[in-house]
């Protein structure tokens, strides 16, 4: 693992699997943009989340995980106004994954979520991105801040 970058993660992603409090959920499909340090969510062709995104240097050593920070500008649920998310995100070829805790709290430990966690977990994968391709990547793990 090494320190992921805000330009690795540039494009468009769209949702494949959602699992929140240890359980797979069905929910409508999503796309987020990634631009610059500008993201955006995409519910039925419409933005109904927004915000900055910073990418810092790794938290220490080899393969410590990296910053990351996102600071919803727009939010379709009011409590994510109130300040960054925590999490962790993982980048492997084509296929986003990324853990969040609700706002305000801890990024989750693991990349993963359990009953009582209050955490979510999205697999994501990038447009353009060919269900047989392989793999073309290392996978990547930071934290987001």
């Amino acid at each position: 693992m090494t320190q992921l970058t805000a330009k690795e993660l540039q494009g468009r992603w769209f949702s494949q699997y959602y699992e929140l409090n240890g359980l797979s959920v069905s929910q409508a499909r999503n796309v987020i943009e990634l631009k610059d340090n500008q993201f955006k969510v995409y519910q039925n062709e419409k933005a109904t989340y927004e915000g900055t995104f910073t990418v810092g240097a790794s938290r220490g050593h080899g393969e410590a995980p990296s910053e990351i920070a996102l600071t919803y500008t727009k939010s379709a649920n009011p409590l994510f106004l109130g300040g960054p998310r925590h999490g962790l995100v993982q980048l492997h070829g084509d296929t986003l994954k990324w853990v969040f805790g609700a706002v305000g709290h801890a990024a989750p430990a693991q990349l993963n979520t359990f009953a009582g966690s209050e955490s979510v977990l999205s697999v994501y994968v990038k447009e353009g991105a060919k269900p047989d391709a392989p793999d073309r990547g290392t996978s990547k793990t930071v934290a987001v801040w």
